[in-house]
């Protein structure tokens, strides 16, 4: 999940507003709230960066063996990076992990002691999810756009090469100032 800051702004500014507003929660401090809510979805965002990371790694360490098979790049990763999110359990897959993030806000909602609970706390959980859906929807489309920039280049580029990683950042930028996200 490579979320933007300021997508990561909005929907949490969303969450807090739509919680607020419907009354589902009174917050004591609405601030120290929304900073709590940023830190579980950093956190979450942090998770899997740290697993994409080290799966790319340990990839680049034994390369000579995925050479040997004939593996691509990037499948090896993902093999990996599944792996190392299964031990753990970190869900992959987004709405899964979404659903995993909106747990973990239910679960701060019900024992911080700040907060007064009106709504049933799935039923919270599961705004919160709808919410979340539409984070990665939106992450989703660029995502998409970006590639679909890079596979219409005449020179094709291997994904996961340097080259590719450098392009894809530079072109996903791009898409975040054209939609005003940085």
């Amino acid at each position: 999940m490579k979320i933007p800051a300021r997508l990561v702004e909005r929907i949490v500014n969303n969450i807090e507003k739509e919680l607020i507003e419907k009354h589902y929660i009174e917050a004591e401090n609405e601030e120290e709230f929304r900073n709590k809510l940023f830190e579980i979805i950093n956190n979450a965002i942090q998770e899997e960066k740290e697993i994409e990371e080290e799966a790319e790694r340990l990839v680049e360490q034994h390369m000579h063996l995925i050479e040997e098979e004939d593996i691509r790049y990037r499948t090896a990763v993902l093999k990996v990076k599944e792996k190392l999110a299964e031990e753990r359990n970190i869900h992959l897959d987004p709405e899964e992990r979404m659903n995993q993030i909106a747990h973990r806000i239910k679960k701060y909602i019900e024992t911080d002691d700040s907060i007064e609970i009106f709504e049933h706390p799935n039923k919270i959980r599961r705004k919160v999810f709808e919410m979340l859906k539409q984070l990665v929807k939106e992450e989703k489309e660029i995502d998409r756009e970006v590639r679909q920039r890079i596979k219409s280049y005449s020179k094709k580029i291997i994904e996961g090469t340097p080259e590719w990683r450098i392009l894809y950042n530079r072109i996903y930028e791009d898409a975040l100032k054209r939609r005003g996200l940085l």
